[in-house]
């Protein structure tokens, strides 16, 4: 394969006969059969499918290789034995008969074909169709309330669904159905870190004094919510929250004085603007705090490839997520 060509260092390498259902390809790598899991780009959404791989076959027989992986990508595969080789030679391979670890820090994203549905407004259209998929047939007035962006948005996201496959007619009266939802979630992660949450970002806080003798102290309203580590333990009370998202319509005064936060640039908390209208999402209310939607902590929690956090976040999906896709 062309990924190896890259490396300082020489192997033997050769397609292997044997296969594995969750795998590409087969190789032997000097002598020894590695698995293969080929893709353009291997962002932090995509690495719980590669734990569970993992967990099904020894780590160091599976092998990520990709055009692109993300550093948090490699330093959570290389945390949990997984090999991984990229375009630009950068490698972890912890094989019985080599043992190679280079990182030359200079691989580039992939840049696919302009995509009417994966841009920041199409991505907050997204927000409220994987939570709500009967929404595809909803007025483009409702959508664009809803999702706080154009008309002209909204149709060209429309027809970028249609025109890329992830909706289709489905009966005599024009309906539409959203398909492909599975797809459509694991792009939205990265376009909702990416795109989405810079774009609304206000700044980084911190706590003015102990965040846990004043978090109950906060007024939980609609129009605030916690997203990130601090919401996934409101609604799973598995995670004990090193960083916080903070949603709020509030102004940044208004906002200092209720949830007792000051400004940081090194601050644990990132406090961004609401991307959706009030009321139009279902937010949960524990321990008289308010939570943002399932769907953006989780998004939140997979993007950081934190392992406790992975793990939080597949308890969100099961219970939250898998009922609508």
């Amino acid at each position: 394969m062309e990924f190896f060509e890259k490396l300082d260092f020489k192997i033997e390498i050769e397609k292997s006969k044997d296969s594995h259902a969750l795998s590409d390809m087969a190789l032997k790598i000097n002598g020894e059969t590695v698995y293969a899991n080929l893709k353009k780009e291997v962002r932090p959404n995509h690495i719980p499918k590669y734990l569970e791989i993992a967990q099904q076959q020894k780590p160091n027989s599976f092998l990520v290789a990709a055009d692109y992986i993300t550093p948090i990508s490699k330093e959570t595969l290389k945390a949990n034995g997984i090999n991984y080789i990229d375009s630009y030679g950068n490698a972890f391979l912890n094989l019985q008969t080599i043992k190679i670890f280079t990182d030359k820090d200079n691989a580039k994203p992939v840049y696919s074909a302009y995509s009417e549905v994966f841009t920041r407004t199409g991505g907050q259209i997204l927000f409220h169709l994987l939570q709500n998929a009967e929404l595809i047939n909803a007025t483009y007035e409702h959508l664009s309330a809803i999702s706080c962006i154009s008309l002209g948005s909204v149709s060209k996201t429309i027809r970028g669904l249609l025109k890329e496959g992830y909706t289709v007619k489905w009966d005599k009266e024009k309906k539409y159905q959203l398909v492909k939802r599975n797809e459509l979630l694991e792009k939205w992660i990265a376009l909702a870190n990416e795109k989405i949450l810079p774009a609304h970002k206000i700044g980084n806080y911190r706590f003015a004094a102990p965040e846990h003798s004043k978090m109950n102290d906060i007024d939980a309203s609609l129009e605030s919510c916690w997203g990130g580590e601090y919401g996934a333990k409101l609604i799973t009370n598995y995670l004990n929250p090193e960083n916080y998202s903070l949603f709020t319509e509030r102004d940044k005064a208004d906002a200092m004085r209720v949830f007792k936060i000051v400004p940081d640039n090194n601050g644990t908390i990132n406090v961004y603007k609401p991307f959706w209208k009030a009321a139009s999402v279902d937010l949960i209310t524990a321990n008289g705090e308010t939570a943002a939607p399932p769907l953006l902590i989780y998004a939140e929690l997979i993007y950081t490839g934190n392992e406790r956090n992975l793990e939080t976040a597949k308890l969100i999906f099961d219970e939250y997520i898998k009922p609508s896709l």
